[in-house]
């Protein structure tokens, strides 16, 4: 039962659905992800623990940078079927769109020097 209270929570916010819906896209560091989504560095980080301690997420270090993914190889069978609801949903939606876009901008700027 708690495992279904932290997904619930985890999706309970918009950005946080923002957030996976790149993720299941590419990975994006922190820096990149504060780039896409005008957040203190603590309102970035609580809502990415958020979306780890769930299962939607996992992470990595590249020197600096701490990289994060959407896991849809979690042995967690409710987070692979919402994410694999979520990577179908949503896709034409104008915030999901500008989000795409802001995405390719920071990509396209390398941002990646945490």
């Amino acid at each position: 039962m708690r495992e279904i209270v932290k997904i619930s929570k985890a999706l309970a916010d918009e950005t946080r659905i923002r957030m996976l819906k790149l993720l299941l896209e590419r990975d994006i560091c922190a820096c990149e992800m504060q780039e896409i989504f005008p957040l203190s560095i603590s309102q970035l980080s609580r809502n990415l623990n958020m979306l780890m301690e769930a299962g939607f997420l996992k992470r990595w270090r590249e020197g600096k940078c701490m990289i994060y993914i959407a896991d849809r190889d979690n042995g967690n069978r409710y987070c692979r079927t919402l994410l694999d609801l979520l990577a179908d949903s949503y896709n034409t939606t104008g915030i999901i769109l500008k989000d795409r876009k802001k995405l390719r901008q920071v990509m396209a700027n390398k941002l990646r020097i945490c």
